[in-house]
C-alpha cells in the first residue's frame, strides 16, 4: 500500500483557521469550541524542513509564535487521487451526505479532544472515541516529559487536516469504511525558557460500519502521536 509522504513546510505568517458546519464526529467530541475564522495565503520564507527527518533550521533571532508559524503538507498525488475517487464512491453508494469539510471539521474536535484527555489520563472518558484496543495502545506508551506536558492541540492551532487514505470495504453483507488522517498544528510550550515552539504531528484512523441498521458513528481505532518537535529557546531571546 502507498504511503502518503508528507513534505512539511513552515513559514513566519499569520495563521487563521477556517471551518464549517460540523457533523460528523460533533457529539462525540462535545464540549470543543469552534472557531470561524478566515484562511488566509501563506507568505514564503526560507524557514523550511521535513519533520520526518531534520529540525528547523531558524533563520531569525527569535522563533515566530505559534499562531505566527504556517504548516504547509505536501501530499502524495498518486494516493491524493486515489481518495478522491473512494471518497466519490463513498457519495455515491453509500453516504449521499457525506461531506469531506464537515468530516474534516469533525476529525479536529475529536483529535483535540482526544489529546486533552489523554494529557489528563482519563482514559474511561475516551471510550465512545476510540476503540478499547486504541485506549489500551495508548496507555502503554511511554512518553517523553516533554510530550506529557505538550500534548493537548487546540482546534485554533491546527494548520493541517490531511487525508492520508480512505478505504471501503465489504464483507458479504457488512460494509466499512476506514478514513486515515493526519493532523499537524502548533502550541506555545508548557515551558517557554526552555522551548520557543511545540510542533504535533497526530495520526488518526476513523472507522465506521455503514451495514443497514448499524448506527452511524465514527470511532478511532488508531490513535498515535506520529511526530513531536519542541524547539530549544536560544538563549538570550
Amino acid at each position: 500500500m502507498l504511503r502518503t509522504a508528507h513534505r512539511i513546510c513552515l513559514y513566519g505568517c499569520n495563521h487563521v483557521l477556517h471551518t464549517r458546519s460540523f457533523t460528523a464526529l460533533a457529539e462525540t467530541a462535545a464540549g470543543a469550541s469552534a472557531f470561524n475564522t478566515q484562511q488566509q495565503a501563506p507568505h514564503r520564507r526560507s524557514c523550511v524542513c521535513d519533520l520526518h527527518t531534520s529540525a528547523v533550521k531558524q533563520t531569525s533571532e527569535r522563533t515566530p509564535e505559534p499562531t505566527r508559524m504556517r504548516v504547509i503538507s505536501i501530499p502524495n498525488p498518486f494516493r491524493w487521487l486515489h481518495n478522491q475517487v473512494e471518497i466519490a464512491t463513498l457519495k455515491r453508494e453509500w453516504d449521499p451526505n457525506f461531506s469531506i469539510e464537515d468530516f474534516k471539521y469533525g476529525v479536529k474536535q475529536a483529535v483535540c479532544t482526544s489529546s486533552e484527555l489523554i494529557s489528563r489520563r482519563e482514559w474511561g472518558e475516551l471510550r465512545g472515541l476510540l476503540s478499547q484496543k486504541a485506549i489500551t495502545k495508548l496507555r502503554s506508551t511511554q512518553w517523553t516529559s516533554d510530550q506529557v506536558h505538550n500534548l493537548v492541540l487546540n482546534p485554533k492551532n491546527i494548520q493541517v487536516t490531511q487525508i492520508d487514505n480512505v478505504s471501503l470495504q465489504t464483507v458479504v453483507d457488512r460494509k466499512y469504511c476506514d478514513i486515515d488522517v493526519t493532523v499537524i498544528g502548533t502550541r506555545a510550550p508548557y515551558n517557554p525558557d526552555k522551548h520557543s515552539l511545540v510542533v504535533l504531528e497526530y495520526f488518526a484512523r476513523f472507522h465506521r460500519e455503514y451495514t443497514d441498521h448499524v448506527l452511524p458513528e465514527w470511532t478511532i481505532t488508531v490513535f498515535k502521536l506520529n511526530n513531536f518537535e519542541a524547539y530549544q529557546r536560544k538563549v538570550g531571546t
